[in-house]
C-alpha cells in the first residue's frame, strides 16, 4: 500500500496539474477505497466532474469523494432507506445535479438535506416507490440557479412544499409524474416554473386556490382518470399560464377563473366533459385540441354559445362609448372630437377588453381628399356618408336608439369593428358532426311532426283494435300486431328527435353532450335501430305467409300455423334486440350523430355490423318483391276470367307496397353503402332528409296499407266503439253481414271486392275447386 502512494507521489511531481490528473486521481481513489459491493464510475467533461456509484454495498452516500464533483448519480442499491441532512455536507460548494434512482428502499429525507448549495440546479428522485411524503426538502434551499425539481414514479402521495424556493427563483421543470398524488389542496403548489408536469397520478380532485400565488407556463394534468372534481376556483391565483393539458381525465366542466391568458387548450380523450368555457371568459385562446366536435362549436358561434355573457359584453361597449362621449363634451365638441386620436381613446378601455377583442379603428385620415363610408359592427340600416357628416351625427348602436339612464346612446367612438379571436379548434365539426341543429332544415323540422303523428296515431290504432278486439286472433292479426308496434317505435324514434330538436333550436351544441351521451339518444337509437330490423323482418313473414296462402290455397296442410308465426316472431324479436343492443356494447355507438344512429366506423367489427345490416335489409327486400311478384302473376293466371277492375286493384295494392318499400329502403341502402365504401355523396346534413324522413315513411304508411284501409279492421273499431256508446248502428250492421248465410260461390275477386271481411286475416274459406284463397284482399 505505501509503495503504491509512493508511485502516484512520484507520478505527480513529474507532471503538472490537469483535469485528466484529477480524473485519474478521483478514479484511483475509487477504486482503492470503495468496498467491492459497490463502485463509483468518474466521467468528466472540461471542468465538470459526474460521479455515479452503484451497488447494493451503498448504506449511505459516500463522503470520500472528490469536493469538485458537480454531479452526483446514487443509484441501483437496497440499503439506502434513509439520506440524512449531512450526506452532502462535504460537496456543498459545488455541487449541481442530485440524482437518487432505483432505490426500493428509500423512505426518508430528511428535513434540510439540500440546504445552503449555493450551485443547486437539478435535483432527481427516480423509482423510490417507498417514499410516501418528502416534508421539508427544499427547505433552506438558497440557490438562484435552482431549475428543475423531479420526483418520479415513487409513492409520493402529497406535494413537497414549493414556497421554501426564493421567490426570485423561477424553475424551468416542475416533474411530479407517476406517483400517488390523491389530491391538490388549496395552496398546494405555489411555485415560479416554466412547466409543470402532474401526469399518471391519482389524482381525484383539485380545491379551489390549488395554485394559488403560482406562475406557470405550461400546466400538464394528463392521465388521471380519477379526476373528476375541478373547484370553481381550482385556477384562481394562478399568473400567466399559457397551456393547460387535462387530457385523458373524467372532468365534467372548466373552470375559467384564472385562465385569462391561456393560449393554448388540451383536453383530448376526455368523454365526460360537457360544457367548456366561452371565448368570452378565455379571452387569450388560439388553439384548443379537445375531445368532442361540438365543443369546437362553442368558439366558432361564441353568441349562441353564451348568449348572457355576449349581451354583458356589448352593453360594456356601450358603457365605455358614453363614458368616452360625456368626457368631451365641451364648447369645442368638434374640435376636441377631430383632434381624439386612437391612443387617446384606447387609454380609457380597461386592460381586460383588449385582451377579449381585437379593436380596428378606422380614423379619418385628414390627409387625404376621399370620402369614407360609415363602417362598424353596431352600425345597422346605415348609408354611406360624406366624412363631415360623420362628427355631425355619431350614429346609433341599432336602428332604434338604447337608452341608459334615460339617456340616447351615441356612438361617440368612430368607426369600430369588434372580432373575437380565432381559435383553431380540433377535432373541428366533421360531415357527421356539423354545427348545426339536430334537423338541419326549417321544413324538415316543422315536416317530420306529421310523419310523428301519423305513425303514432296509426299505429297505435291499429295495436289497440286488434288487441281489443273480440276477433279470434289468427296468423295474420298477430303479424300485422307486431309490424304495427314495430312501426309504433320508430314514430316514438322521431318524436323524440323532433321533441329535443325543438328544444335546443338554434343552440343544439350546447345540449349536444347531454343529447348524445344522454340516455335519450341511447333509447332513441335502441328504438330506430329494433324498430327497422322489426319491422323489414315482420313485412318479410306477412309477404311469404300471404304468398304460401295464394300459391298452395287448396291445401290448407302447407299453411303457416299461429303456433309457427308465434316461434318465428319470436327469433325476430331475439334478432332485433340484438341488433338494437350491440351499438350499447360497443360495435359502433349511437353517440356519433345527433340523430343517434349507428354509423361510427372505427374498427372492423363497426364495418361487419354495418355490413351485415344492408345484405340482411337488401336479401328481405328482394324476397318481399319475389314474393309479391309470384302473387301477381298467381292472381293473373287463376283470375283471368275474372273481372278487369277487380285484377287491376289487386295489382295497384301491390304495385303500392313495393313501391312503399323500395321508396323507403333503396335511398338510404344506396347512398350508406356508398359512405361505408369511403366515397359519401352527401353529407350529414343532407342525409337527414333520408334518414329522418324518407326512412321512417314505411312506418307510416304500413298500418294504412296493412289494417286501417281493411274492410275488417273497420269492422272491429266500429264493434269496439259501440261498447262506448257510439257508431251503435253502423255496428249492428256489420253484426248481421257476419249473421248472414253463407252465399254461393263467387270468384275470388268479385267476394273480395263485395265482402273484403271474408278474407281478412286469412279467413276465406275456399268457395269452389281452383278458386284461390287466404287473404288477397289485404295484399
Amino acid at each position: 500500500m505505501l509503495y503504491r502512494m509512493f508511485l502516484a507521489t512520484l507520478f505527480l511531481s513529474m507532471m503538472e496539474t490537469t483535469t485528466a490528473q484529477s480524473l485519474l486521481i478521483e478514479r484511483y481513489n475509487s477504486i482503492a477505497v470503495s468496498p467491492a459491493t459497490y463502485n463509483c464510475s468518474v466521467y468528466s467533461h472540461e471542468e465538470d466532474f459526474e460521479v455515479h456509484c452503484r451497488g447494493d454495498g451503498l448504506a449511505e452516500i459516500p463522503n470520500y469523494l472528490n469536493s469538485t464533483l458537480n454531479k452526483l448519480i446514487i443509484s441501483n442499491t437496497k440499503n439506502i432507506s434513509v439520506i440524512g441532512m449531512k450526506s452532502f455536507e462535504p460537496y456543498r460548494t459545488r455541487l449541481q445535479d442530485v440524482i437518487l434512482s432505483d432505490l426500493p428502499n428509500l423512505r426518508v429525507i430528511e428535513e434540510g438535506t439540500f440546504a445552503d448549495i449555493s450551485t443547486l440546479r437539478t435535483i432527481y428522485i427516480y423509482n423510490a416507490p417507498q417514499i410516501k411524503f418528502i416534508y421539508g426538502l427544499l427547505k433552506g434551499v438558497t440557490s438562484k440557479q435552482f431549475r428543475s425539481l423531479r420526483i418520479v414514479n415513487t409513492g409520493l402521495h402529497e406535494v413537497p412544499e414549493l414556497f421554501f424556493l426564493p421567490p426570485e427563483n423561477t424553475l424551468f421543470l416542475l416533474d411530479l409524474d407517476h406517483n400517488k398524488i390523491a389530491k391538490l389542496h388549496s395552496n398546494s403548489i405555489k411555485v415560479s416554473a416554466q412547466q409543470v408536469t402532474l401526469n399518471f397520478n391519482d389524482i381525484t380532485a383539485i380545491e379551489d386556490y390549488a395554485f394559488n400565488g403560482s406562475q406557470i407556463g405550461k400546466l400538464h394534468i394528463t392521465a388521471n382518470p380519477k379526476l373528476t372534481e375541478l373547484g370553481e376556483l381550482a385556477f384562481k391565483g394562478l399568473l400567466n399560464l399559457r397551456e393547460l393539458d387535462l387530457s385523458q381525465t373524467s372532468i365534467t366542466t372548466l373552470p375559467y377563473e384564472g385562465l385569462e391568458t391561456i393560449e393554448v387548450l388540451k383536453i383530448r380523450d376526455t368523454a365526460t366533459l360537457h360544457t367548456i368555457p366561452s371565448l368570452y371568459d378565455l379571452q387569450s385562446l388560439k388553439m384548443a385540441k379537445l375531445t368532442h366536435h361540438f365543443h369546437c362549436c362553442a368558439f366558432k358561434y361564441p353568441k349562441q354559445h353564451a348568449p348572457t355573457k355576449h349581451a354583458l359584453y356589448e352593453d360594456q361597449m356601450r358603457q365605455i362609448c358614453v363614458q368616452n362621449q360625456k368626457s368631451v363634451q365641451t364648447n369645442d365638441f368638434k374640435k376636441r372630437k377631430r383632434s381624439l386620436g386612437y391612443t387617446d381613446y384606447m387609454s380609457q378601455i380597461p386592460p381586460q377588453l383588449h385582451r377579449l377583442t381585437n379593436l380596428t379603428f378606422n380614423v379619418p385620415d385628414t390627409n387625404q381628399t376621399t370620402k369614407r363610408p360609415l363602417k362598424g359592427h353596431f352600425i345597422e340600416n346605415q348609408k354611406p356618408r360624406e366624412y363631415e357628416d360623420i362628427y355631425e351625427d355619431m350614429g346609433t348602436f341599432h336602428s332604434s336608439p338604447t337608452k341608459i339612464n334615460d339617456t340616447p346612446i351615441e356612438v361617440f367612438c368612430g368607426n369600430i369593428s369588434f372580432k373575437l379571436q380565432n381559435v383553431q379548434c380540433v377535432p373541428a365539426p366533421n360531415a357527421l358532426n356539423p354545427c348545426e341543429d339536430i334537423m338541419g332544415f326549417t321544413w324538415l323540422r316543422n315536416s317530420v311532426w306529421f310523419v310523428v303523428i301519423l305513425a303514432v296515431v296509426g299505429n297505435t290504432a291499429v295495436v289497440i283494435v286488434i288487441w281489443f278486439s273480440k276477433t279470434e286472433v289468427n296468423v295474420s292479426r298477430f303479424l300485422i300486431c307486431n309490424l304495427a308496434f314495430a312501426d309504433l317505435c320508430m314514430g316514438l324514434y322521431l318524436l323524440l328527435i323532433a321533441s329535443m330538436d325543438y328544444h335546443s333550436v338554434g343552440t343544439y351544441f350546447n345540449s349536444a353532450f347531454a343529447w348524445q351521451y344522454g340516455i335519450g339518444c341511447q333509447i332513441a337509437g335502441f328504438l330506430t335501430v329494433f324498430s327497422g330490423h322489426l319491422s323489414i323482418f315482420t313485412l318479410t313473414v306477412v309477404t311469404i305467409e300471404r304468398w304460401f296462402a295464394i300459391k298452395y290455397a287448396i291445401d290448407l296442410t302447407k299453411r303457416i300455423r299461429l303456433r309457427t308465426a308465434v316461434e318465428i316472431m319470436i327469433g325476430g324479436w331475439i334478432y332485433s334486440i340484438l341488433m338494437a343492443a350491440l351499438p350499447l356494447i360497443g360495435i359502433s355507438n349511437y353517440r356519433s350523430t345527433s340523430i343517434c344512429l349507428p354509423m361510427e366506423v372505427k374498427s372492423i367489427f363497426d364495418k361487419a355490423y354495418l355490413y351485415s345490416i344492408f345484405i340482411i335489409n337488401g336479401f328481405s327486400l328482394g324476397l318481399i318483391v319475389f314474393c309479391y311478384a309470384q302473387i301477381y302473376f298467381s292472381l293473373g293466371y287463376e283470375t283471368r276470367r275474372a273481372s278487369h277492375k277487380g285484377e287491376m286493384t289487386i295489382a295497384k295494392k301491390m304495385a303500392l307496397l313495393i313501391f312503399v318499400d323500395f321508396a323507403t329502403y333503396t335511398p338510404v341502402a344506396f347512398f350508406g353503402l356508398c359512405a361505408l365504401v369511403g366515397y359519401p355523396l352527401i353529407n350529414i346534413t343532407k342525409s337527414k332528409i333520408l334518414l329522418v324522413f324518407f326512412y321512417p315513411l314505411n312506418a307510416c304508411a304500413n298500418p294504412y296499407l296493412y289494417a286501417l284501409m281493411t274492410a275488417q279492421y273497420r269492422r272491429d273499431l266500429y264493434m269496439i266503439v259501440s261498447r262506448c256508446g257510439f257508431f251503435k248502428k253502423r255496428a249492428q250492421k256489420y253484426s248481421l253481414r257476419d249473421d248472414m248465410p253463407m252465399a254461393q260461390p263467387t270468384p275470388l275477386l268479385q267476394n273480395s271486392e263485395n265482402n273484403p271481411s271474408q278474407c281478412y286475416n286469412n279467413n276465406c274459406r275456399l268457395k269452389q275447386n281452383g278458386s284461390s284463397g287466404g287473404n288477397t284482399s289485404n295484399v
